[in-house]
């Protein structure tokens, strides 16, 4: 897995597997959910540029391969790349 992925690298990993950012939750986390399975992902609305916390990383590659989205491989590798594998 990639050491140091933005904030910005994850939300565009959302937006790549279909999910849309439905705005900030109270405690200023950023909503995104996918349209098609309604499965929901909670990130910290912190500064794009910015280094992605470890926790947050590590509970967004385990929820994704929870909910069928994508299996902690190809995660891995959209870190190292910034791509998805072909479908």
């Amino acid at each position: 897995m990639a050491s140091a992925p933005t904030n910005q690298t994850l939300r565009n990993l959302l937006v790549s597997l279909g999910f849309e950012s439905k705005g900030l939750a109270e405690n200023k986390h950023r909503v995104f959910r996918h349209p098609q399975s309604e499965c929901v992902a909670v990130l910290p609305d912190n500064r794009d540029a910015d280094r992605a916390r470890q926790a947050d990383v590590l509970g967004l590659r385990d929820h994704l391969a929870q909910t069928g989205h994508l299996e902690p491989e190809a995660f891995d590798r959209y870190l190292l790349e910034g791509k998805l594998p072909a479908a």
